[in-house]
């Protein structure tokens, strides 16, 4: 759980491509990354490992199994010997513990990237991505959690993290951060278009000050998503594979998916050994008003060790039905990829029409990057 610096336009993690093949202003991995592995021609290789063990009131308890086993390809796009973007496929074998005959081999990120040539006196970049993608609203936008014991507030607002389409980045005149996508809205491996798709759409800002660097921004979303709604069949919010694929088992007016409105605010600084995240939701599902934040703080108290405290909630668009969840947690680099962390996670879900669901949690998960 060790901090992570940040920009506009997340990817797929490890980035194994070189910095000046990719938008400058993606993220830099949350920690440190082994170099990758050359396979043939122009190919490389990495990957990653999430072990876990926990004790739960619900879902898997006790035992230890693979949460994630994943390997990122990338395949750098050159010109005249110029770097011009990469080509990303990232294959995730997946057994998530909260949801039943969830173990899985699923397609992760998978798309082009390809820089639009533009003047570089001007400081304006541009990049086109084609293919599914994490969708650039709050702070997915920034922040890959794909890997993390904890989740922002992608499962409980949107019902996705990952979905199929093309997007649109890269800065204004170097410091304005602009992301815009038009995707499925079903999550990926559906490659399904229809009148009803997903507009994403994003505006953000650095700012570096002698006491740390601040990232801001503002993001708009509608179009049709999963419901998620928690009910007496559904009490709890579950949090999404790794994968980010949604699977909607929820039934609304609707059907298993819904109109959705969303306005965002994210925000991230970083100031030597702190790091502060969070994200605040409003908007609609279909005319019922939702609200939502999640606020997230890192400190490395130890060259090597860092402690985590956050918090969420959600209110869900019908009745006094919401989420909230509170967590603090330690990590370790143990160096060579591998990190090892422990949360203890509060978890209080409130179905409509029905009394409020208390759970504790407590993970230990061991992330070993190749």
């Amino acid at each position: 759980m060790p901090p992570s610096p940040v920009g506009p336009g997340a990817s797929v993690s490890p980035p194994l491509v070189p910095a000046d093949a990719a938008p400058p202003d993606e993220p830099l991995p949350p920690v440190f990354q082994p170099s990758p592995i050359p396979l043939g021609r122009g190919l490389l290789i990495g990957g990653a490992l999430d072990v876990r063990t926990r004790t739960a009131q619900t879902g898997r308890r006790g035992g230890v199994w693979v949460n994630t086993a994943e390997l990122d390809f990338q395949r750098p796009i050159t010109a005249k010997g110029q770097a011009r973007g990469n080509i990303v496929l990232q294959l995730i074998a997946e057994d998530p513990p909260d949801i039943a005959h969830g173990q899985d081999i699923q397609v992760g990120e998978a798309y082009l990237l390809y820089k639009i040539p533009l003047r570089n006196d001007t400081g304006t970049t541009s990049y086109i991505k084609l293919g599914q993608f994490q969708i650039p609203f709050g702070l997915l936008a920034v922040y890959d959690p794909h890997l993390r014991i904890i989740q922002p507030l992608y499962s409980e607002s949107l019902g996705l993290r990952t979905d199929y389409g093309a997007a649109l980045s890269g800065t204004f005149y170097g410091y304005l951060q602009y992301d815009f996508s038009i995707t499925t809205g079903t999550g990926p491996n559906h490659a399904v278009f229809d009148p009803n798709r997903l507009v994403t759409f994003r505006l953000g800002r650095s700012f570096s000050t002698r006491n740390g660097l601040l990232t801001v921004g503002g993001s708009l979303l509608s179009g049709r998503l999963p419901v998620t709604d928690l009910d007496t069949d559904n009490p709890y919010a579950v949090e999404l594979p790794p994968s980010g694929r949604s699977r909607p088992n929820r039934l609304g007016p609707d059907g298993r998916f819904t109109p959705k409105t969303r306005i965002a605010g994210d925000f991230t600084y970083t100031f030597r050994s702190v790091t502060a995240r969070g994200e605040a939701h409003a908007g609609a599902d279909k005319n019922n008003r939702i609200l939502g934040y999640y606020i997230e703080g890192d400190y490395g108290f130890l060259p090597r060790t860092s402690v985590l405290l956050a918090r969420s909630l959600f209110v869900y668009p019908t009745g006094n039905s919401n989420a909230s969840r509170e967590y603090v947690g330690l990590s370790y680099e143990a160096g060579r990829g591998l990190s090892v962390s422990a949360v203890y996670q509060y978890l209080r879900d409130v179905p409509r029409s029905a009394f409020g669901q208390v759970r504790h949690r407590f993970t230990v998960q061991a992330v070993l990057r190749f």
